[in-house]
């Protein structure tokens, strides 16, 4: 967005000037006419990027206070749209200021409606933005700054009347709740210092007596009147504008005001216009004048604004995000470099020790063998584990004894049948050698299957504990198979 611009347009002319923060500088005034027109248009060819706003002192200025049912959205539109063709029928520049409600039996609403009267003096020069493209920000009245310089010098807000000297009249402006309601331009005949404090002062009691009629002020309600003027008409206005119930006077210095709302301004005489442009350039009302196809080209303008502004805003965050990465990048760079320093000191190392380990003399098939006999040791270390266990198994039974091993390997799962005999005697000492033998596998976690018992269990057979003939009698035998699984 270009730099701002303001317009100043009265019933002589149009002032164009430069805004920079907090200093106003007048670039050009154009006469009502074509010539005028023809400047501008030659001006905002060179300049097609700036943003401006439209100041207005007009005495074709209409306000209406209505008060509507309480509606929403489309019914309260119509509502407003109807009023405002009923107050100000023909203009295109009216715009409406929310008041507040009413708390009575149903609940309304207080609008301010406010309207420029006379299009013809606006048409030419908003058309001509319109066809330039110009990035249009809004049109202002000048009473609609009057409320603003009242809440920002804390004046009082109930009712005040502010009266402002300008080039083609005086300004009187009403300003009640916060908002301006009435406001005039009177012609001003005699502009000597005597003069304009007469006149301010007769326009003061007049314009009283004009309002209490109308009934916007009751009659005996005090009216503070807030003449702003230059401090050399100070002393003039205080000996002509004294006290008079219901009036209140309290003049306001058009310097000091300047400096108090921030302004780097010093005035020559009591001419207002300038502190007026400063008030909209740093504090533009919410509400304007003009329609919503008047400022499409700035909204556009705004649009893009904000685009660019997100687009920077993801370009700044892209970099960023690009500088972590190529931060660890980097960082990652560096540890692989130190790895790969390490490794190649380890296989320098390693080179080292492999220089001093001598030869092997053996060829790679002995090497082979070699190594499956390893394997078969290794597959047979479970088996000398339960050969082991079973060992140690027959020590504490020393009655029973080994006679024939089978071992059986499959994956993992490893098999051992073991055939044994005990000691002729009774059948109670066999049976009792025997379960001692299976009590000593188990503590030592050798699974066990018994496939041959040494003395016939058979329930219909009697277990007898008397002598027998030795002779006779087989050698008890029993079969037992082990089983355990090898560790991976």
């Amino acid at each position: 967005m270009g730099a701002q611009h303001l317009l100043f347009l009265d019933s002589h002319q149009l002032g164009l000037y430069r805004w920079h923060p907090g200093e106003l500088q007048e670039l050009a005034r154009h006469p009502l006419n074509n010539a005028g027109q023809t400047a501008l248009a030659r001006w905002l060819e060179a300049h097609p990027d700036t943003q401006l706003r439209l100041l207005v002192n007009l005495a074709e200025e209409g306000f209406q206070v209505e008060t509507l049912p309480y509606l929403h959205g489309a019914d309260r539109r119509a509502v407003l749209e109807r009023r405002q063709a009923q107050h100000f029928f023909g203009t295109p520049y009216v715009l409406e200021i929310p008041l507040g409600h009413l708390q009575t039996q149903r609940k309304e609403e207080r609008v301010l409606l406010a309207a420029l009267t006379q299009p013809t003096l606006l048409d030419p020069w908003l058309q001509l933005l319109q066809q330039k493209h110009i990035p249009f920000a809004g049109l202002y009245s000048l009473p609609q700054l009057t409320s603003t310089l009242c809440r920002l010098l804390d004046l009082p807000r109930e009712r005040c009347l502010v009266l402002t000297v300008h080039s083609h009249g005086l300004r009187e402006s009403l300003v009640m709740g916060g908002e301006t309601v009435f406001s005039r331009l009177t012609p001003l005949a005699d502009r000597s210092i005597a003069g304009m404090a007469g006149s301010i002062a007769a326009e003061a009691h007049k314009l009283q007596q004009y309002l209490s009629s109308q009934r916007l002020i009751g009659r005996n309600e005090q009216l503070t009147v807030c003449p702003l003027v230059h401090r050399q008409a100070l002393e003039a206005l205080s000996q002509t504008c004294q006290n008079q119930a219901p009036l209140v006077f309290q003049p306001l210095e058009l310097e000091q005001t300047a400096s108090r709302l921030g302004y780097r301004w010093v005035p020559d005489d009591s001419l207002a216009d300038p502190l007026f442009l400063y008030l909209l350039a740093g504090h533009p009302p919410q509400h304007q004048f003009a329609p919503a196809l008047l400022r499409q080209d700035y909204q556009l303008a705004r649009l893009r604004r904000g685009l660019l502004a997100l687009g920077l805003t993801i370009l700044a965050l892209g970099l960023v995000l690009l500088g972590q990465q190529l931060n660890d990048i980097r960082r990652l760079q560096d540890e692989q470099a130190r790895m790969e320093a390490a490794a190649d000191k380890l296989q320098a190392e390693y080179g080292q020790l492999l220089a001093g380990i001598p030869g092997l003399s053996l060829g790679k098939e002995q090497l082979r063998r070699l190594l499956e006999q390893y394997d078969r040791m290794q597959q047979g270390q479970p088996l000398a584990q339960a050969m082991e266990a079973l060992s140690h198994a027959l020590d504490e039974v020393p009655e029973a004894r080994l006679e024939r091993l089978l071992w059986l390997h499959a994956d993992r799962q490893n098999t051992l049948t073991v055939e044994g005999s005990l000691p002729p005697g009774s059948p109670r000492q066999q049976v009792r050698h025997f379960e001692d033998l299976l009590l000593a596998l188990d503590k030592r976690n050798i699974r066990n299957e018994v496939l041959n018992h040494p003395v016939d269990m058979a329930p219909d057979k009697p277990l007898r504990g008397g002598d027998q003939d030795a002779d006779n009698t087989p050698i008890p035998s029993f079969r037992l198979r082990l089983h355990w699984e090898a560790q991976p």
